[in-house]
């Protein structure tokens, strides 16, 4: 795993909510990584100063009072349905002065009635037992909040983490591959005049757009061409083969180039998310901070998680436009010239002249790199020369 993202796990290794690979993970990068020993530290500082904060205050009898609504709910239910068995019961002992065709039918209708009851009243208990859980869950948490602020470490449930980690092990399975795509094209073609209104007509046809363009001329008179088109990825074959058929010229070279940036771009989205969870639970500490001291320590964590989302999400937002929007850059130049009779043996003439000088200027070149040496070499044989005559 790469230090960066061993970095934004370390507030959650504190908080306890890491999976037990990944824990072990983070300690055996721990052992050896003094920069990742140090902003431990830290973090655990700010752990232990936040965990100082006041508890959360429940109302007194707030969970009484939640628990007696529902069982009064049950209650109005109950009654409901034992005054339904009292109507059904009091039909019975109405005077019997119906038609025969009659009562039969609503003998049909009472059997098909009662036959259905009991799915009405297993749906009641249902919702009887659905009431009864979401007061436990309410009546937990509530516990849960009564243990204070050093308890709650501001991070979601055993449950939730595991849906958590869940949901982004399905993201990450079924995530697309992330691709940019550029291409480079050279065409020779001699009326090049012509091609601003046919190019850009092409580009807007596939939806492209032309983002940047120059011309000029070289030193034998010939005219380009450049543009670099952005187009959707998925128009981006259709537009290379146009621009690669004879319409356009002869095609003088080509490339294609894709970069798959896939695990750069799941690596930004985890991180993201990672820094918007702790950024969420430190805004949840600001409101609950009283002291001076305790708002300022929390805004500056606050800010500098706020830099690395801006970070992140400006590197995120560039990789969507180059995966979105593939890049062609294409060159339209003019066939060099052909030059016959005298003006072809004028230039021949010249590159025989620069040749020559250049030729020149390398001697004078040489011959100053051995000017030193041969200074030594006269020196030394002229104390040569004295030596001997003194000798003989």
């Amino acid at each position: 795993m790469k230090h960066e993202k061993i970095k934004d796990l370390l507030p959650l290794y504190i908080d306890g909510g890491l999976t037990k690979e990944e824990k072990e993970t983070v300690e055996n990068h721990l052992s050896d990584c003094r920069e990742c020993q140090k902003e431990l530290q830290e973090y655990q500082k700010n752990y232990d100063f936040i965990s100082n904060l006041a508890e959360l205050k429940v109302p007194e009898g707030f969970k009484e009072s939640i628990l007696k609504k529902v069982g009064e709910g049950m209650k109005e239910k109950e009654k409901r349905q034992a005054s339904l068995f009292e109507k059904i019961k009091s039909s019975f002992a109405l005077p019997v002065r119906i038609p025969a065709g009659v009562l039969g039918l609503a003998a049909i209708v009472l059997i098909v009635f009662i036959s259905a009851i009991p799915g009405l009243i297993n749906t009641g208990h249902n919702i009887a037992e659905n009431n009864l859980l979401k007061s436990d869950n309410l009546s937990n948490q509530v516990q849960y909040f009564s243990y204070g602020a050093s308890d709650l470490n501001y991070s979601a449930p055993e449950s939730n983490m595991r849906m958590a980690s869940l949901a982004s092990k399905e993201s990450a399975a079924v995530i697309e591959q992330k691709i940019i795509k550029r291409a480079n094209l050279v065409i020779e073609k001699s009326d090049i005049d012509v091609l601003d209104e046919v190019l850009i007509n092409l580009v807007e046809s596939h939806n492209g757009y032309i983002s940047n363009s120059r011309n000029w001329l070289n030193s034998n008179k010939q005219k380009h061409f450049w543009f670099e088109i952005r187009v959707p990825a998925e128009n981006f074959e259709l537009l290379f083969e146009r621009l690669s058929s004879k319409e356009f010229g002869q095609v003088i070279s080509s490339s294609i180039s894709s970069q798959d940036v896939t695990e750069e771009y799941m690596d930004l989205e985890t991180r993201l998310k990672n820094l918007l969870a702790q950024e969420e639970r430190y805004r949840n500490l600001l409101d609950m901070a009283t002291e001076v001291e305790e708002i300022l320590k929390i805004e500056n964590e606050l800010n500098r998680i706020r830099t690395e989302v801006e970070i992140l999400q400006g590197r995120k937002n560039y990789l969507d436009n180059q995966i979105s929007y593939s890049t062609i850059t294409v060159e339209f130049r003019q066939p060099e010239p052909i030059s016959s009779g005298s003006p072809g043996i004028i230039k021949a003439f010249r590159n025989a002249i620069s040749q020559m000088i250049e030729q020149f200027y390398r001697i004078i070149i040489f011959i100053g790199t051995l000017i030193p040496y041969l200074l030594i070499i006269l020196i030394l044989y002229l104390l040569y020369r004295s030596r001997r005559r003194r000798v003989e």
